[in-house]
């Protein structure tokens, strides 16, 4: 499946028990603005990723487009705060892979509208230029768009990605 690319990974993990996020910030010159949102964000130039660090010691991964990257991110913000309140383990979840495919030609999606499972399928063109589209199996949610580009967004795993691609081009195939 070759036609299909992720483009963000979300990974979750307990970094620590508790962090002072004010201390933390200060110490390590990283930004942070309670007031504004709950979390310090820590950018990582490579690979180039966002980690959002939470007081209770939560740490989310955003912006990855490998495992790598995710483990990378982590181990790099472990690091970070090696002098805080932090576990010297790494344990993560992965909770969305969010996937880029290029169906290969136009759609017509009036047309997806009424052939495709109508329960599963929105399309609301004044208020959205795409389709929604839900997933049997794997859940995944598929925004199609006319120009034939789709994005995946809703899987727990690369599998789970691939697994979606392959389910909406079969979908797409009966109907097109």
């Amino acid at each position: 499946m070759d036609n299909y690319s992720v483009v963000n990974m979300v990974a979750t993990s307990r970094l620590g028990e508790h962090f002072d996020l004010l201390d933390i910030s200060e110490d390590l010159g990283i930004r942070y603005s309670p007031e504004q949102f709950p979390g310090m964000s820590i950018k990582i130039k490579s690979p180039k990723v966002c980690v959002n660090l939470f007081r209770s010691g939560q740490a989310v991964v955003t912006g990855a487009k490998t495992v790598d990257d995710i483990e990378s991110a982590f181990n790099q913000v472990m690091t970070l705060l090696k002098d805080y309140d932090s576990f010297d383990y790494l344990n993560y979840t992965i909770s969305n892979v969010v996937v880029t495919l290029d169906y290969g030609k136009e759609l017509n999606l009036s047309h997806l509208t009424l052939s495709l499972p109508m329960i599963r399928t929105e399309y609301e063109p004044e208020q959205f230029p795409g389709l929604i589209f839900r997933l049997k199996e794997p859940l995944s949610v598929c925004l199609i768009f006319s120009s034939g580009k789709c994005v995946i967004t809703g899987n727990n795993s690369l599998e789970e990605a691939e697994q979606s691609v392959a389910a909406l081009k079969e979908e797409l195939d009966d109907v097109v």
